[in-house]
């Protein structure tokens, strides 16, 4: 996903994190595999339905791509149920799965015991001086204290995700200088148990911001990146390294 400021287009936080190999995908890729021949095995030992297995074969090798498109409708749609509350709208027609429903009630449970105030919510963001850009969730004070804040409705907290946070930082800082945010948090919002859990980003901002800027410096030398008017991309693509 690019994003466009003046002409020219950057690539996303989530884009230059994506670069990443993730080896525990592989292990839960397998897993949906695993299960979904499990629960078609019956067919897979009749003998009668030997088409049908191959069937059954054929969907197992794809069944992680229909559980993290689903995950991933989930996730949105628990977003949008947040935004609207945020904006004092009705989130309902966005709560049509029990995953949305457990997430926007994690996030509510949250919200209901802690004083918070919005401050900015669907931020987006650019850093042109390192070359990426970006939307995080919100601003916001809790309990007193100024935050930038992203929700994740993933099964867990990754490591990426804290990078990904310090480069929304990054960049809103350099948009808005007299205003600059400091503190920095994770908001998970488990989609299984309607638990959340709020991390604040209290070490290593300024090592896990260089290791960012790191990867789009790689994102950018990986390949002829396709942006529209990027000096970064058009400095490679030149044989220059503008790093």
């Amino acid at each position: 996903m690019a994003y466009e400021l003046n002409g020219i287009e950057y690539p996303s936080v989530t884009t230059i994190t994506g670069i990443l190999d993730k080896p525990a995908l592989l292990g839960w890729a397998a897993k949906c595999a695993v299960e979904h021949i499990i629960e078609n095995m019956h067919i897979i030992l009749n003998v009668a339905e030997v088409h049908r297995a191959n069937e059954v074969l054929e969907a197992a090798r794809k069944a992680y791509v229909v559980k993290r498109n689903e995950a991933a409708s989930h996730g949105t749609k628990t977003h949008s149920a947040i935004e609207a509350s945020i904006q004092g709208l009705d989130p309902s027609r966005f709560l049509d799965t029990p995953e949305s429903q457990a997430g926007f009630e994690a996030f509510k449970s949250w919200e209901s015991k802690n004083h918070i105030k919005w401050l900015e919510s669907e931020v987006p963001v650019f850093c042109t001086s390192v070359g990426y850009a970006g939307r995080f969730d919100v601003i916001a004070l809790v309990n007193g204290h100024r935050y930038l804040i992203d929700f994740k409705t993933s099964s867990g907290i990754w490591p990426e995700f804290y990078w990904q946070v310090c480069a929304y930082r990054q960049a809103y800082n350099e948009m808005y200088p007299i205003k600059p945010v400091d503190n920095l948090a994770i908001l998970h919002l488990d989609k299984e148990t309607g638990t959340p859990t709020f991390k604040p980003v209290e070490k290593d901002i300024d090592r896990m911001t260089v290791l960012f800027n790191s990867l789009v410096s790689v994102y950018y030398l990986l390949a002829d990146r396709r942006l529209k008017n990027n000096p970064f991309a058009l400095a490679v693509k030149n044989t220059e390294i503008p790093f």
